[in-house]
């Protein structure tokens, strides 16, 4: 019977797998801060990233009609369609013009070393938007390699590229986003409106598969991206609009982007290694009830390189490192909210080590503000990370954020009375390194943001400073475990040598520095812990009691309310996790044995 029960296992356990090996993620458990540790391999940028992209040499198109979505003899000119299987050939150099839309059922294979240069005149009719746009039910796979890359560029030559040469790559996913409906789904991305007289009703997304797969994309760089598609409207560097955790999604760099670097609207998909070089608006934007997990990545700004509308008496936008809404009213009614988790991250504001905030512009002092600036009832998520050369690291902006602030509920004030929940639904800003200029841990909260951290200048409550004074508390506290200028804002003291103006930075702690301790997710709540698990809790469970019982349907109901859950294959990869429900969706699974993981335990689950 014992052998009986052990094949049964095996059996079921490598049907769940198979089904789920595009979906695993691992959250990986780190003794360090920020996005790398010490050591000569430790740097994870070499061999594929370019930090020195307008001086990289790229050879002249070699293919100038497979990706020419302007060629008149097409059905509808500005737009070129993939129905079947396109696979392109890395030999080859590619000109990208118009629009190039990967339909349902459609896939675009782009080996390693693909160059694929892009140009865009949105002066012509129809425009020339040059972008890749991969619709619900279409893939792509981009497949380059630690050491040939698939690069994405402008057309330009040396000395004459810029911001804004092209529009981007963006996915369309099935998974869920807080604004689709099932009788409303027609949300599209934005600047998309600029292309209803020839290509209406692309880039829709949204749905209802959390699992839903794009297919591969990795080892990518995106450069001179984020045209204007409309006034106002630029188009990020990589825009992922309801991407489900299907779709596997690492080691990407955007630079000289003309609007936010990366930009989720709504989805489930993880991601690893992410590079924000330069861009002009946000370095990591996230929307619409996102919840997917980032670890391990870099944000680096140049103090030329900003939001030229950020003084604009309407709809101006300061560049920040993070940028977080749940949707664009702030609404507390939505069913999703953004809660994505993003884990070692080093992010390196507009002030270049070893100068001082006072050495900036009075344009550079407007143009950029926060490290992460949360917003619009989100409940993001940024622990183990870095902040350098920012005037203020953390805004909490707006009160329903106040209200998902994670610092004790005896902080909570009298207005508005609702007290903090410190178990669910909370922002959380934990275990970073602070090495700011203007923000030291001498100075005092004050209502005019020259703090460590900054709340809405509106006055949106009669209390204000207190609120101001007890989020400012609450980052500085032993219970945030945050470190706040453990060194001097100098060379050497911190990173290695994280220059925006070298083409060979390296973000790595030097000896003995305060980012080679102190990482990990025992200290920064429960939420997260719940995500990350080990062999020896997995090897536990196996032999532990079934837990629920086993499972018929597509919905395991807790009942009660948990902070999150994560589950987890027999190898320990998370493939599904959730924050403040009472439930978990299994909806296409195999049958076969799964572990999930609820206040810190470790328990077996069987879907059969």
């Amino acid at each position: 019977m014992k052998r009986q029960l052990r094949a049964f296992i095996a059996v079921v356990c490598v049907l769940a797998l198979n089904h789920l090996s595009a979906q695993s993620f691992q959250l990986e458990g780190t003794n360090y801060i920020g996005s790398m540790p010490e050591g000569t391999t430790a740097d994870w940028t070499k061999g594929w990233a370019n930090f020195d992209a307008k001086n990289a040499v790229y050879g002249d198109p070699t293919d100038l009609t497979t990706l020419d979505g302007m060629a008149a003899t097409l059905p509808s000119p500005g737009v070129k369609r993939i129905t079947t299987t396109l696979t392109l050939d890395a030999t080859k150099v590619y000109l990208l013009k118009g629009l190039i839309v990967v339909d349902n059922g459609g896939k675009l294979v782009i080996p390693a070393g693909t160059v694929i240069r892009c140009a865009a005149d949105v002066s012509v009719t129809p425009k020339n938007l040059s972008s890749i746009v991969v619709e619900r039910g279409g893939k792509i796979e981009i497949t380059g390699t630690a050491t040939n890359p698939v690069v994405m560029t402008s057309s330009k030559a040396i000395g004459q590229r810029e911001r804004g040469d092209w529009g981007g790559l963006l996915i369309a996913g099935k998974s869920t986003h807080n604004n689709w409906t099932a009788t409303g789904d027609t949300i599209q991305m934005e600047g998309f409106n600029n292309a209803k007289s020839f290509a209406p009703g692309v880039a829709i997304f949204g749905g209802i598969d959390p699992a839903d797969n794009s297919g591969v994309i990795k080892y990518l760089r995106l450069e001179f991206g984020g045209l204007a598609f409309e006034a106002n409207k630029e188009i990020n560097g990589l825009t992922l609009g309801a991407v489900g955790s299907g779709t596997e999604l690492h080691h990407v760099q955007v630079s000289f982007s003309g609007d936010d670097s990366f930009e989720w609207f709504g989805g489930t998909v993880n991601s690893k290694y992410l590079i924000a070089w330069k861009g002009t608006d946000d370095d990591f934007d996230t929307d619409n009830g996102y919840s997917g997990i980032s670890q391990f990545g870099l944000g680096v700004r140049d103090a030329e390189y900003f939001d030229l509308s950020w003084n604009a008496p309407k709809d101006g936008s300061t560049s920040e490192g993070f940028e977080s809404d749940n949707e664009s009213s702030g609404t507390a009614a939505r069913s999703l909210v953004t809660n994505a988790v993003f884990s070692n991250f080093t992010m390196l504001g507009p002030v270049a080590v070893g100068k001082t905030y006072a050495d900036l512009s009075a344009t550079t002092k407007g143009a950029f503000r926060r490290g992460a600036r949360i917003r619009r009832n989100s409940s993001l998520r940024i622990v183990n990370s870095i902040f350098m050369g920012y005037r203020n690291s953390l805004m909490i902006d707006g009160d329903s954020c106040i209200r998902n602030t994670n610092f004790p509920a005896a902080y909570a004030l009298t207005t508005p009375n609702t007290a903090v929940n410190a178990k669910t639904k909370q922002i959380m800003f934990s275990n970073n390194i602070i090495c700011n200029t203007a923000a030291s841990a001498g100075v005092a909260a004050d209502t005019t943001a020259n703090g460590l951290v900054e709340i809405t200048k509106a006055a949106l409550y009669t209390d204000r400073q207190p609120r101001l004074n007890a989020i400012n508390d609450w980052a500085r506290s032993t219970a945030s475990a945050n470190k706040i200028d453990p060194v001097a804002f100098t060379a050497g003291t911190l990173l290695v040598s994280p220059l925006a103006s070298s083409t060979a930075p390296d973000f790595r702690p030097v000896a003995g520095s305060p980012a080679l301790t102190g990482g990990g997710f025992r200290f920064v709540g429960t939420p997260i812990g719940d995500l990350i698990s080990d062999a020896k809790e997995i090897a536990a469970a196996r032999v532990a009691p079934i837990f629920p019982n086993p499972i018929s349907n597509g919905t395991i109901n807790f009942g009660r309310q948990v902070a999150a859950y994560g589950i987890f294959d027999i190898k320990g990869q998370l493939i599904a996790h959730g924050f403040d429900t009472d439930r978990a969706s299994i909806d296409g699974f195999a049958k076969g044995m799964y572990f999930i993981k609820l206040d810190g335990k470790v328990q077996k689950l069987i879907v059969q």
